[in-house]
């Protein structure tokens, strides 16, 4: 039998290889992508593996204070996963599963800090609750030091329950009502209904949120920066070693210690995804079908906790407007544009982060569209490696892309650092995954045999994908460029070691400005950033109209 198998593997690889050589325009394209891989992905994580000495390595295992640090970073990494998540799923479930009012408000409101800088929840909270925080000082006139692990904490369950929050809802909008309805035909009622069906089929997006957030948290640099005070992390310990230290070696070593857990949790999601199957997908029609909602009770607890999360996240982006346009938020209440001209208008940095964002949003839409065609549609040896490569960014932290590529690129044919080159490469590493699985889960809406009916009728797959598969992608390419463009403009830890005095961009800015105490500049400099998103999105829907849907996250 052993043999049989075998000599079928050979035959099929034989088969896919003879198909390659057919077609050369397919073949070309997935050497031209193995080799993308290669230099772009493969050869700087290869590079910053070797820049650390044995020395290095031993001293970062056996040092106390690294402990310390890689205990904090694991600990205050799951706390806030773990209340993002909590919230994220009540607030989708609120949603999806009641008939209370404002909903379409709660929507839009839980999407605004996906508009602006992660790193400004953590400006809030300093202005909020810090040492002289309108809150803790101005109104409450109390001396309280929150600086340290429960802010961290705090500031990146707000940063990252909007993460949380669209990866659930989507799975939840996307369940079929007619499972929950022959469920409840069948006598499931209640928390028994919501236990053994509607959970469990929210699982994928329970794991996928955890995934998103469990790395985003773990990387986040701004807000522990912030803070986080004396309580180092990982993230923040690599920079200090590396622009403090000026050791290289030590900032390689943490960098990858950081890694650990994030791969960690990127291949237990994967494995336990595999595992079990969630196909909700019935052939049947759902068109005209009610879904079950809660009770009246429920209804309003729900409308309760989704108000006062909006109101949260509307203080937040509120105090940040008022101390951007204030002379002095708390003193001097004149209105000014001064902070803002100084922060937006006359410095470049928010002209550089639009061109690096824009190039980033089109290069990965375009090349994770082409990625998922190729390994969802295409038979060829390496395919499953080829979708390993593509989703192994996601489980990396942004610091230690960041750190890997300029190590890799510092010299030599493709000397990148200073430029804007390395920017972009950052950061289409880092949103890559996102906008392939966008498109794969797109594809897999598409039935295959539109596509072979062009083969039939003489296209290559260089037409068919164009003709055919890209027309029918619009939702996922709108979503694609939509996450890509607002997680670049307002990414901190890819690009923290890859901007320079000439490509600096408007997140750093942000941060540098809050350390040195330039609170309304830096607030000023937040609000800039989510108009240009806006605006941007609104120039991009008036020109394409209904070819584009930005606005339907």
């Amino acid at each position: 039998m052993n043999e049989k198998d075998t000599g079928h593997e050979h035959t099929g690889i034989r088969s896919e290889l003879k198909v390659l050589f057919r077609e050369p325009p397919l073949l070309i394209s997935i050497l031209a992508v193995f080799l993308l891989f290669a230099v772009f992905i493969i050869y700087p994580f290869v590079k910053i593996l070797w820049v650390p000495s044995a020395a290095d390595w031993m001293r970062t295992v056996t040092g106390s204070e690294f402990a310390e640090v890689f205990s904090h970073t694991i600990i205050s990494s799951l706390l806030a996963t773990t209340t993002a998540i909590i919230f994220g799923f009540i607030f989708a479930y609120a949603v999806n599963y009641t008939n209370m009012p404002g909903k379409r408000f709660f929507r839009v409101v839980a999407l605004l800090p996906t508009m602006a800088p992660s790193v400004v929840s953590g400006l809030a909270f300093i202005m909020l609750f810090g040492r002289r925080g309108f809150i803790t000082w101005d109104i409450l006139h109390l001396q309280v030091d929150l600086y340290g692990p429960v802010g961290l904490w705090v500031a990146q369950t707000i940063a990252f329950f909007p993460l949380a929050y669209i990866t659930i809802s989507g799975v939840l909008k996307n369940i079929s009502p007619n499972l929950e309805l022959a469920a409840q035909n069948l006598g499931a009622r209640g928390w028994h209904l919501f236990r053994t069906v509607t959970l469990r089929l929210a699982t994928p997006g329970i794991l996928s949120a955890f995934l998103l957030v469990a790395i985003n948290s773990l990387a986040d640099f701004g807000n522990p920066m912030l803070v986080g005070g004396n309580y180092h992390v990982l993230a923040t310990e690599a920079y200090a070693q590396v622009t403090g230290a000026w050791d290289m070696p030590m900032g390689a070593t943490l960098s990858v210690f950081l890694v650990i857990p994030t791969l960690i949790v990127f291949f237990v999601q994967r494995y336990y995804l595999e595992k079990h199957s969630y196909v909700t997908v019935t052939g049947k029609p759902v068109a005209g079908l009610i879904r079950i909602t809660v009770g009246p009770v429920a209804t309003w607890l729900f409308w309760l906790f989704c108000m006062l999360v909006s109101l949260t996240i509307l203080m937040i982006i509120g105090i940040v407007i008022l101390f951007a346009f204030t002379v002095a938020f708390g003193a001097d209440y004149t209105f000014t544009l001064n902070y803002f001209k100084e922060g937006v208008v006359n410095s470049g940095v928010m002209l550089n982060s639009w061109i690096a964002s824009m190039a980033t949003a089109a290069i990965s839409t375009i090349f994770g569209i082409a990625l998922a065609f190729l390994t969802i549609r295409k038979k060829f040896p390496g395919r499953r490696m080829m979708d390993f490569l593509a989703m192994l960014p996601v489980s990396l932290p942004g610091t230690f892309i960041g750190l890997a590529l300029i190590l890799a690129f510092n010299d030599g044919p493709l000397e990148l650092t200073g430029t804007l080159g390395i920017i972009v490469l950052g950061m289409t590493l880092r949103q890559l995954p996102v906008g392939y699985r966008q498109a794969v889960a797109g594809l897999s809406q598409i039935e295959s045999s539109l596509e072979q009916a062009s083969t039939n009728l003489g296209a290559n797959s260089l037409t068919t994908f164009r003709k055919v598969v890209l027309p029918m992608l619009k939702n996922s390419l709108s979503v694609s460029f939509v996450y890509a463009f607002m997680r670049s403009m307002n990414t901190l830890s890819t690009v923290i070691f890859l901007v320079s005095p000439e490509w600096n961009l408007a997140s750093i800015n942000i941060m540098s400005l809050a350390n040195q105490g330039f609170l309304p500049t830096a607030s000023a400099t937040a609000v800039g950033i989510m108009l240009v998103i806006y605006v941007t999105f609104g120039v991009v829907k008036l020109i394409f109209r209904d070819k584009i849907n930005i606005f339907d996250l």
